[in-house]
């Protein structure tokens, strides 16, 4: 039998799962920085005080939608840097799995291309597993490039904008296959290389996670 308390917490939790949903949904529409708490309430269905019950900013709001994100995509990151050998197969899959957001979710890719606080929190970790795969492919004599850092947040930035191509409708058949070509030749591998490294990436398959 339930209790008062165990009605109450029900109801919170479905308050709060309303909040999550009504700001994916205007996070997606005008991102972050641009919502207010008002048009938030007004997508979840639910009171403006009770938004403060249970979040203390839209940007603890966003941050509670992208964490869940986040966190698989790095756990993804991590799992293709220590199954996959070639540094350069490595990057060409994990290009593959976060183009894949504008299939698998176009709101967080909305949110995500939309909202610089968000975007901050794909390099807030020390531990990056794109600038661990660009250093291991330097060492291993694969790439040449001179800061892992800085080609990362190309990449990064690149592919913000390949994604908002291909959830705008307006990105080449195979924009995913061409962009991972020009991330490893500007990682400096020749056209032929990078043509064989897609090949071989689009032939593992570690599941979709973002």
């Amino acid at each position: 039998m339930s209790t008062p308390r165990d009605k109450a917490d029900a109801r919170w939790a479905r308050t709060r799962e309303r909040l999550l949903e009504g700001g994916r949904e205007a996070f997606a529409a005008n991102g972050v920085e641009a919502t207010t708490v008002l048009e938030i309430v007004r997508y979840a269905g639910v009171s403006q005080p009770s938004f403060y019950n249970h979040f203390e900013s839209k940007h603890e709001l966003a941050r509670e939608i992208a964490s869940e994100f986040f966190r698989k995509d790095r756990q993804t990151k991590q799992l293709i840097f220590e199954q996959i050998d070639d540094p350069a197969v490595a990057i060409a899959i994990n290009i593959g799995q976060t183009l894949s957001i504008a299939m698998t979710d176009p709101v967080i890719g909305w949110t995500l291309v939309k909202s610089e606080t968000l975007r901050e929190l794909v390099v807030s970790s020390s531990a990056d597993p794109l600038v661990e795969m660009i250093s291991a492919g330097v060492s291993k004599g694969r790439f040449c490039v001179d800061s892992a850092h800085t080609v990362a947040l190309v990449i990064r930035g690149a592919t913000l904008a390949v994604v908002q191509d291909m959830l705008s409708g307006t990105a080449d058949d195979d924009a995913s296959a061409y962009f991972q070509i020009l991330v490893l030749r500007m990682l400096g591998l020749s056209a032929a290389e990078s043509n064989k490294v897609v090949a071989r990436a689009l032939k593992h398959d570690l599941g979709t996670v973002i």
